[in-house]
């Protein structure tokens, strides 16, 4: 009956702006006071004792920039034609990271976590997935201690930021987040984020999402047409043509190139914003005492692999080769990863390592013993070199995974019938499928093996959770 009513009200709402705004304001304060009241219930029942052991180093800040959309092979550190990022190019130590998940809502919750989707269990439910709907969102298993949580027991101050809300949805209940309107530009985030900082004293732990290269693109006007004019085509500024059968003749290659040429503007102004932030906070003399990390949640496809997508998996929306959620090839798991710092060496790696890893990273720069287990390690400590690096949990279709080891790459997807191998080194772009079954069983076998061994090592984590709750 609620539903129904709801069903009905919102879009008269949204037809009069100003109570639509209103509406929204109401609703965004509701919610922010109940995730205060949930927040402080659940620290207040965090014994510090149960993760950490103790930290050298507390006085630390650390600062996490997430760019939402953001490809690893558009920096113009990465080879890229155009210089859309010359102060990112010059910025600590980069990595190639393959995201957890090709959507932001598994992907975030394995950034500060160190788990993978299938061990935090922050994913979309059902056969069929299609997050524009967002139906059968769960949230992070309630045994799980976040990153922001874990340096509130070491004494952080915390915050979270975003103009992308879907990012806040797996920490419901844990946190305060500062839900920005989507159309927040990365200067008016950053200035919200700095008048935080400004107004608090002691060490900090600040995450912050920048929506600029997430759908509907809108750069500041001296930056839209910053590497040449993007003409005013239908939808340029979201998606369009994402229709196999529209994708191709002149008009689509005019609409691509000028996408594109629109997305490359919007991040030459995000890497401007970024360098103002960063003189920013030389400025207040935290440069020296802060962890800054910059990376993202996913990468964005630009029809690399529309014909592969439209001939082999189902998409519930019946588009292909746009955008992100809907698969797992490079362009949309592959993403930059930042740091620079006290004790961060300067330098470039093209050893791909995992978003599963920010976590633990963040722990060891920080000096900090603790008791917990991730998927991921320490960049800087690697227990493991040629690991396998996993993406799951897809947001359209049906599950689709990945599954890096070294140079060969699967890509499987059991309900399209889809179980790939790649050759990176020979087939960087993912064009040439390996389905020779000698070949490709091999990779799903070990793909279920982790598997396997996640699931045994969740069931000893409740047993035990459930042993500690009778004591």
């Amino acid at each position: 009956m609620q539903k129904r009513m709801l069903d009905r009200l919102v879009p008269i709402i949204k037809r009069n702006r100003s109570v639509y705004k209103i509406a929204r304001y109401l609703y965004a304060e509701y919610n922010r006071l109940r995730s205060k009241k949930d927040y402080y219930f659940r620290i207040q029942k965090l014994n510090a004792d149960d993760y950490l052991e103790s930290s050298s180093n507390p006085r630390l800040n650390v600062i996490i920039l997430v760019v939402d959309c953001l490809r690893g092979s558009q920096l113009s550190c990465r080879g890229y034609p155009r210089e859309t990022t010359p102060f990112l190019d010059r910025l600590g130590s980069k990595f190639r990271a393959i995201s957890a998940s090709c959507w932001t809502h598994p992907a975030v919750a394995s950034l500060l976590t160190g788990l993978y989707p299938h061990n935090h269990n922050a994913i979309m439910g059902g056969k069929i997935k299609n997050f524009e709907q967002l139906e059968n969102l769960y949230t992070i298993r309630k045994q799980i201690v976040t990153l922001p949580e874990i340096l509130n027991l070491s004494g952080h101050r915390a915050y979270f930021g975003t103009a992308v809300n879907v990012a806040s949805y797996p920490f419901k209940g844990r946190g305060i987040p500062e839900l920005h309107e989507r159309s927040a530009s990365a200067e008016e985030l950053v200035t919200d984020l700095i008048g935080w900082i400004s107004k608090k004293s002691g060490p900090f732990f600040a995450y912050l999402q920048l929506g600029d290269l997430h759908e509907p693109l809108n750069p500041p006007h001296n930056f839209r047409n910053f590497f040449g004019k993007v003409k005013d085509l239908p939808r340029i500024d979201r998606w369009n043509f994402g229709k196999p059968e529209m994708q191709q003749g002149a008009q689509f290659q005019e609409y691509r190139e000028n996408r594109i040429l629109l997305y490359d503007n919007t991040l030459r102004y995000v890497d401007h914003a970024i360098e103002k932030f960063y003189a920013t906070l030389k400025d207040m003399g935290l440069v020296d005492s802060t962890i800054l990390i910059i990376t993202a949640d996913h990468g964005e496809e630009f029809w690399e692999h529309a014909a592969l997508e439209a001939e082999n998996f189902y998409d519930p929306r019946g588009s292909c080769g746009v955008g992100h959620g809907h698969n797992v090839f490079n362009e949309i798991i592959e993403i930059p990863l930042l740091i620079s710092g006290p004790g961060v060496p300067e330098g470039q790696s093209s050893r791909p390592i995992s978003q599963v890893d920010i976590m633990p990273t963040v722990l060891d720069l920080l000096e900090v013993k603790h008791k917990l287990k991730f998927d991921g390690q320490s960049i800087f400590s690697e227990k493991e070199i040629e690991r396998p690096l996993l993406s799951e949990a897809s947001g359209f279709g049906y599950e689709k995974k990945a599954l890096i080891i070294g140079r060969f790459k699967l890509i499987y997807s059991q309900d399209d019938g889809v179980a790939w191998v790649f050759d990176l080194e020979k087939d960087p772009q993912e064009l040439r499928p390996i389905t020779d079954q000698r070949v490709v069983s091999v990779f799903v076998d070990r793909l279920s093996e982790i598997q396997k061994r996640s699931k045994k090592r969740r069931i000893r984590e409740i047993i035990a959770e459930k042993n500690l709750a009778k004591r």
